[in-house]
């Protein structure tokens, strides 16, 4: 189960980011996760949720994006991408459907931590209840 490892360093990144900008809790963290990737959504919260215990994400909400698959083709197809049945897998079938020549998958492959929510220091209650939204750049 590869899911673990991908929780790891989605949190790892998670808690860098927190402590970056100067906050010690974590609400929500957003991954955008390619259906490509064949990263089991459920399986992945699972992960994320067990390892935060005892982390400033511990009580954070996971909300995974998925990021559909796409690909372009030198002879100028550009499109979602038919599919494959492998063994009861469902995979992106990476022959162009216009020249049956190798598509280039440009969408759909990734999983990156697109943005944590933590709550907001300087909200204008003065309080820190709004929650406020960190974008990830992935740098």
């Amino acid at each position: 189960m590869h899911e673990f490892s991908v929780a790891d360093a989605v949190l790892e990144r998670a808690l860098e980011t927190a402590a970056d900008h100067g906050t010690a809790i974590i609400e929500e963290l957003t991954i955008e996760l390619g259906t490509a990737t064949h990263v089991n959504p459920d399986q992945l919260t699972f992960c994320l949720e067990t390892i935060a215990d005892g982390t400033p994400a511990a009580d954070a909400t996971v909300t995974i994006d998925p990021v559909e698959p796409h690909a372009r083709c030198d002879c100028g197809w550009d499109g979602e991408p038919p599919t494959l049945d492998v063994s009861g897998a469902v995979a992106p079938n990476l022959r162009c459907p216009d020249c049956g020549e190798r598509l280039e998958l440009v969408r759909g492959k990734e999983c990156r931590l697109s943005s944590i929510t933590v709550p907001d220091a300087d909200s204008s209650a003065g309080n820190g209840d709004d929650p406020m939204r960190i974008d990830e750049t992935g740098d």
